[in-house]
């Protein structure tokens, strides 16, 4: 009892700390944090068994059932033929269903012209669930991310009463996400023209209308099963992908700190119509392109962070926002709003069961 009241005091210490630093001194506390969570990750690695050292392993096996063959084939024995079409048939399946589930994505860094590929999907089908996950996924998730190891899509659209434990963060558009969404209840921390940035900085929040002050505070003072961090579109008028990064990792970091069992989804950046993105360079479609590219990246470097591709409900056939969907070229109709909200409540995944790893 006494050490959980000794925790919680540290983490109100450090709450304070870190409302009173500037942008620079954030960047410091969330190197803490991420080198903390590194040190996790290598001590777990260290127990684990070394992948070559496994594919050796597998390799030497392989090789004694096929010598074990070949002496029975010499040896004159038989196999049915029957039994081995059925064998064979299985095999076919399976190598199949691997093909599909190790999707390899290529993605160009356009601040270093690098090109790195990135496996999506590494859960093996040893069962009809893995299998109908991948197809459920394909056909309602689209470029969704998420850890196979750690959770597993819910394969299903989910009811109101899901997103009762849930809380949404961002800028106007996850504004207008709540609004036009037909929740009965919901919750959700948001400001017009907020940055990730601004949100940790300014007192602009209010929580049970008692008083304002900044996303951290808040994060610090709820408790979800689970959180959706939409921000982005302000800031792709920095022109600094790699910043925008580093400022949503705080607000990620403090989520993590302080809910370590929820979790964490990141929403991907909406297009805007044809037009805007046209007569608004700072604001174009390739760039909040460029932008999703980092987030897909920085959810796969956290591993445990899934990047919620909500975009991909919202393109036409040329990249841009869906005509009918789109109001002033950068935010949304109602029904463009409720379109997303669908595509959420089909996009959900839940800790696979077993998993120590997710269930901490």
């Amino acid at each position: 009892m006494e050490d959980s009241s000794k925790k919680n005091e540290e983490k109100k210490d450090n709450l304070i700390v870190m409302n009173n630093l500037t942008s620079k001194d954030y960047a410091a506390e969330r190197e803490k944090l991420r080198n903390a969570y590194n040190k996790k990750a290598e001590k777990k690695g260290r127990k684990s068994i070394d992948k070559v050292t496994l594919m050796l392993v597998m390799l030497g096996v392989c090789a004694v059932v096929l010598t074990v063959i070949f002496i029975c084939m010499l040896s004159g024995i038989k196999f049915d033929s029957t039994e081995k079409g059925s064998t064979e048939e299985i095999v076919a399946n399976n190598t199949a269903t691997t093909e599909v589930l190790f999707v390899t994505e290529q993605i160009t860094d356009s601040t270093d012209e690098k090109l790195t590929e990135v496996t999506t999907k590494v859960k093996n089908p040893a069962h009809d669930a893995d299998v109908e996950e991948i197809t459920y996924m394909t056909k309602h998730m689209n470029d969704t991310w998420y850890n196979m190891d750690l959770y597993r899509a819910v394969c299903k659209d989910v009811p109101d009463e899901y997103f009762e434990n849930v809380c949404f963060i961002g800028d106007s558009r996850t504004m207008g996400l709540m609004e036009y969404s037909i929740l009965p209840k919901w919750h959700g921390f948001y400001k017009v023209g907020s940055t990730a940035n601004a949100a940790c900085l300014e007192s602009a929040y209010t929580l049970d209308g008692d008083y304002y002050t900044n996303i951290l505070n808040i994060i610090a003072s709820i408790d979800y099963d689970a959180y959706y961090v939409g921000y982005g579109t302000n800031e792709l008028g920095y022109g600094d992908s790699d910043k925008f990064i580093e400022e949503l990792k705080i607000v990620i970091d403090c989520i993590k700190d302080y809910h370590p069992k929820a979790i964490i989804y990141v929403e991907n950046i909406l297009p805007m119509s044809k037009s805007y993105s046209d007569n608004n360079p700072s604001f174009s479609n390739s760039r909040a392109n460029e932008y999703n590219q980092k987030l897909l990246r920085m959810c796969q470097e956290y591993g445990d962070v899934i990047y919620l591709d909500i975009a991909s409900c919202m393109r036409d056939s040329d990249g841009a926002a869906v005509y009918d969907y789109i109001s002033d070229g950068l935010h949304y109709t109602p029904e463009g709003y409720r379109k997303i909200m669908e595509f959420i409540r089909g996009a959900v995944v839940e800790k696979r069961a077993g998993n120590t790893e997710a269930e901490k």
